[in-house]
């Protein structure tokens, strides 16, 4: 999800970057907010809907539990979201519910994209069988702990 330097919840006191910031909805009891599976690099379009809202937006990462949706049209974190995910090489996309976990905002002296970290909640029966069989052949991505 583009998260290389989203702070872990360990240091989140800590200054945002001069590239980007980051916001995040706070853990719950008992809820942690590290990611469980590696992220891919990916390009994906994708169609996302709310309530009031239909847009189509650039998946810039993807994990089995989410992806990155790079947009301007961010949704407020918390915010259930209908997602489309177009797969290479799949007729048909993806389709399922996802959760806004987390913003990603730029600032005057970024170069990466906006957008949010959406966890995905509910997929379509077979959904995730293709996503795994999709990222099984690509190298994961790596971050720094600081």
């Amino acid at each position: 999800m583009g998260e290389a330097a989203q702070p872990h919840a360990s240091t989140d006191a800590r200054e945002p970057t001069e590239e980007a910031r980051f916001s995040r909805r706070s853990a719950r009891p008992g809820e942690s907010n590290r990611r469980l599976e590696p992220r891919f690099g990916v390009e994906l379009d994708v169609s996302v809907s709310s309530d009031h809202n239909f847009f189509q937006g650039f998946a810039e990462n993807m994990s089995s539990g989410g992806l990155f949706i790079a947009t301007h049209a961010l949704r407020p974190i918390g915010e259930r979201l209908d997602l489309s995910v177009y797969l290479p090489g799949i007729p048909e996309p993806i389709v399922g519910v996802g959760e806004v976990r987390w913003h990603r905002t730029v600032s005057e002296a970024s170069n990466v994209p906006p957008g949010m970290g959406v966890r995905f909640v509910h997929l379509s029966e077979g959904a995730p069988g293709l996503i795994e069989r999709f990222l099984r052949n690509r190298e994961p991505m790596f971050y720094e702990d600081d």
